[in-house]
């Protein structure tokens, strides 16, 4: 006789308990709860106190409203500093909570970032404006003394020289509040720093108005960064702790080390200092740079490439400054790979 043996499947054998136990008894609910793994985010501190390549990124827009692309929390854990663009001066209790996790739970540092191009074009605006204004002015005195008359040159002067020193006050008293403003934030909240987005300076008043608020960030407690054009402020790099320049072009990895040379020609500059700078708003970063010289054809993508450079005949940059598409999670896992590597320098 031959014996057929049936074999249940797993779902078969479940199906069968479950009506073999409600057949006899009621069955109730049972609650379970399941816990991830705990990570062991005082590593994480600890690692970040060390002596290594720093990583920075930036959130354009901190609203902490529910989208998880809103959020601190989620930018990866071995980031060591985050620039908040916007919204970091009036915070909800979801603000709070958010920052409070990523700076005391895992040592990320945050910066507020004050956007001072917006108020370089102001400027220049304003500056021709003022021109216009004061010619104005004084053709409509001259013709009030005389239908006939015109104004001399020394009337135009004056009177042009008038509209301008009305911007010069207004623009004095715009920085110095902003600066005011940023370091009262700093102190309420606890952020860690504060940087200067500043790719123009339109004339040396300018140049003076900034330098004083830049002064008053730096008279007070936290890091203070500089990104944009560094070649505004030769004279005076060491002031600022960390250097991003985003006028680098981004298209070959010679581009970073002509940079770094002529950095390293003021005497202000001190490379552990200096982030390198690398964009990830298009889909250039995934490709080699042309320049390389590799006995392999070319396949690593840029990010990867620029973590791991080091410049020739100097110290190793400070770190890397990644700008990703916006909101967390966009371009994050890129961060994420290219912070990797930049820990393997």
């Amino acid at each position: 006789m031959i014996r057929i043996i049936r074999y249940l499947t797993a779902p078969a054998l479940i199906a069968a308990g479950v009506a073999a136990v409600l057949s006899c008894t009621e069955v109730s609910p049972i609650e379970m709860q399941v816990n991830g793994a705990v990570k062991d985010y005082a590593a994480v501190r600890a690692f970040k106190a060390t002596d290594h390549p720093v990583s920075l990124t930036w959130l354009q827009s901190w609203t902490a409203d529910g989208n998880a692309g809103a959020y601190l929390s989620n930018l990866p854990d071995s980031l060591d500093m985050v620039v908040v663009m916007d919204g970091y001066a009036d915070l909800s209790e979801a603000h709070k909570v958010d920052l409070q996790s990523v700076r005391e739970t895992k040592g990320t540092r945050v910066i507020i970032a004050a956007d001072l191009d917006g108020y370089a074009a102001a400027y220049s605006e304003a500056m021709l404006q003022a021109e216009i204004d004061g010619e104005d002015k004084a053709y409509e005195d001259a013709l009030a003394e005389d239908p006939d008359g015109s104004p001399t040159d020394d009337e135009l002067e004056a009177a042009i020289a008038a509209e301008v020193d009305k911007v010069h006050t207004e623009y004095s008293g715009l920085m110095s509040a902003l600066s005011d403003d940023l370091t009262a934030v700093v102190g309420e909240y606890g952020y860690d720093g504060i940087l200067f987005k500043i790719n123009t300076v339109p004339d040396d008043f300018y140049r003076g108005i900034i330098e004083s608020a830049i002064g008053k960030a730096e008279a007070s407690d936290g890091l203070l960064l500089l990104e944009g054009n560094p070649d505004y402020f030769a004279s005076g790099l060491d002031r600022f702790d960390y250097i991003i320049s985003t006028t680098v072009a981004q298209d070959r990895i010679s581009s970073y080390q002509d940079e770094y040379d002529r950095l390293c020609r003021y005497g202000t500059f001190s490379p552990e200092r200096y982030l390198v700078y690398i964009s990830l708003e298009d889909s250039e970063y995934e490709t080699p740079y042309p320049d390389v010289i590799s006995s392999q054809p070319l396949s690593d993508p840029k990010y990867k490439t620029l973590a791991l450079w080091n410049p020739s005949g100097g110290d190793p940059a400070g770190g890397m400054a990644v700008r990703t598409l916006g909101d967390a999670g966009n371009g994050y896992p890129v961060l994420r790979k290219t912070i990797q590597y930049l820990q393997l320098k």
